[in-house]
């Protein structure tokens, strides 16, 4: 591409980078996204799978469509639309190819127009299997994806085309889980829009080690430089990319030498040129910053601790099936949760995930859920409760002047952690407050919530500009009535049901745990239930439900034990 028509591509990019960055939905009134926007992203109709398969194929089942298909296809949609589920996704995409297979056997000639709708029941079916975690599904997807993305104009580029290629890579990594498919009762509402962009960072380092190896490739002498551009631009390109340089272990110490580190291939390093791990600068120049009066605090010096450093960001666990088994061993009921946060970090060298927000009955353990997944993850979480939260101002920060001037939550948890990704836990995010004396809450927080203002965040404290496009959001609610549509258009949204009576014997003994350590007591002092303790929780909690409930129970039973009234 010519410089002049990349510089146009790009403006025409830039004109309408929106549509890239923001959920797809179908318009009002409008028919549901065709089956290439749905493989590129595009949001199911009303962010519900079940919902699409209806819309999809309601028309197709009126006397008046005009289609002649073989009664056994028509039979298996009317099917499908009545009772959606994986099992009939399957019967469609196989009597749908059998019509097809017919056709180009000659045995059972379709019109033209007829073959390309029943084709695309076929790539259909497929979306909505993958939906529904088909690993099958999801890598015939990936290759749709692949067909409908290299069809196109290299010069080029809208959403969908852009879509195509990160929803290629997030098929890909779908159809390599080893996770059980859901059916429709299990199925979660996801956005598709916040899972392709899982593949962002993957799609980064594609394109640097494309571009990296093809300039090497294309530079006229063996041995010449690299392309003239500027260092810093180079930077920012491995940063954003994601190619960083590991710290490589510790082997062994010399008291004239300090420590020395090794690589794989036996090369050691010394403290002063230890290579760096990942991490990132979340303040940078404070220069200038206006100085703070006499009596005033100085921002500039309470934060100084972060200010130009390179804060590590934390990488995801070496062995992240022992820390499902370990958050699942805590919370057997949140099994799906714990393998959608879990499943982007396999490919990822910091922990990193949209913003997450997690909603469900009262009592199911959701805020404890969201504190033990950052805990695991290395993440320091910290909780803001949203309860009786009037203003923006524990968010944004207290301006200076203000007896109360301090800095907004992001500074706040980026001294305390000193790492640049660390879990900020929303507590109650149903009661977010609506007032817009000193600022709304909502709003605040949709400006952290947001790649863009969030890479750019000015707190109003330290009046500079703080990057936060790392750290990392959970919010839990018990209803999404109340939470502002704009604010659940930016969070990948999951529900924690309550645990049923199938999950009270690995909760109880976590709960009884728990106890042990509140009450200072150990195994000895507090075995593990007996068969009559056991009988007597399962007799108290046969319908499940509360895990505060439960813990009562647990209680209970150890203050029975202490009184001797157990029989």
């Amino acid at each position: 591409m010519t410089t002049t028509a990349r510089r146009a591509a790009l403006a025409a990019v830039m004109k309408n980078l929106r549509s890239y960055t923001k959920p797809r939905w179908p318009k009002p009134g409008e028919k549901p996204h065709n089956t290439i926007e749905l493989l590129s992203g595009a949001e199911f109709e009303g962010g519900d799978v079940v919902r699409d398969i209806g819309m999809y194929l309601s028309p197709m089942l009126e006397p008046s469509w005009p289609h002649k298909v073989p009664k056994r296809l028509l039979t298996i949609m009317k099917g499908l639309r009545a009772e959606p589920s994986l099992a009939r996704l399957r019967q469609l995409e196989d009597a749908a190819q059998t019509v097809l297979d017919e056709a180009d056997a000659g045995r059972s000639p379709v019109l033209a127009q007829t073959i390309a709708v029943v084709e695309d029941l076929v790539d259909r079916s497929l979306v909505y299997a993958a939906a529904l975690g088909c690993q099958r599904a999801a890598m015939r997807c990936a290759v749709l994806a692949f067909r409908h993305w290299r069809g196109r104009p290299t010069s080029f580029a809208n959403p969908v085309t852009h879509g195509l290629m990160l929803s290629m890579l997030d098929y890909l990594h779908s159809a390599d889980l080893h996770v059980a498919p859901a059916d429709v009762r299990g199925y979660v509402q996801e956005s598709r829009h916040m899972q392709i962009w899982q593949a962002d960072g993957d799609a980064r380092r594609l394109t640097y080690l494309l571009t990296l190896v093809q300039d090497a490739i294309d530079t006229p002498e063996a041995g010449a430089s690299a392309p003239d551009d500027p260092e810093d631009r180079a930077a920012i390109a491995e940063d954003r990319a994601g190619i960083v340089r590991q710290a490589p272990p510790v082997t062994e110490t010399r008291p004239e030498d300090g420590v020395l580190w090794f690589n794989e291939d036996g090369q050691t390093y010394t403290g002063a040129d230890l290579p760096l791990a990942p991490g990132m600068v979340v303040i940078g120049d404070v220069s200038h910053v206006k100085k703070s009066g006499k009596l005033d605090t100085d921002p500039v010096k309470e934060a100084e601790p972060i200010i130009g450093k390179r804060l590590p960001l934390v990488a995801p666990p070496a062995d992240l099936g022992a820390a499902r088994a370990e958050l699942l061993g805590e919370f057997p009921h949140a099994e799906r949760i714990v393998d959608r946060l879990l499943r982007p970090q396999a490919s990822r060298d910091s922990v990193g995930n949209p913003p997450v927000l997690i909603w469900g009955p009262p009592g199911g353990g959701k805020t404890r859920f969201a504190r033990r997944y950052g805990e695991v993850m290395g993440l320091q979480p910290g909780v803001l409760s949203m309860a009786g939260l009037t203003d923006a101002l524990p968010i944004t920060g207290t301006p200076r002047g203000w007896s109360s001037a301090n800095f907004g939550i992001l500074v706040r948890e980026l001294l305390r952690t000193k790492i640049a990704n660390p879990l900020i836990v929303v507590d109650e995010g149903d009661k977010i407050g609506a007032s817009r004396h000193n600022g709304n809450a909502a709003d605040a927080l949709m400006n952290l919530l947001s790649p863009e203002t969030s890479a750019r965040y000015r707190d109003v404290y330290l009046q500079a500009d703080v990057d936060g496009s790392r750290v990392q959001w959970i919010i839990t609610a018990n209803t999404l009535d109340t939470i502002p549509k704009p604010l659940l258009d930016r969070c990948l949204v999951l529900r924690l049901e309550e645990p049923g009576p199938e999950h009270l014997r690995t909760l109880a003994t976590s709960i009884l745990q728990d106890v042990r350590t509140d009450r200072g007591l150990d195994e000895l002092w507090a075995p593990p239930f007996d068969g009559v303790e056991w009988s007597a929780l399962e007799a108290n909690w046969a319908k499940g439900g509360s895990l505060r409930a439960l813990r009562r129970l647990v209680e209970t039973v150890l203050d029975a034990r202490e009184a001797g009234l157990r029989q």
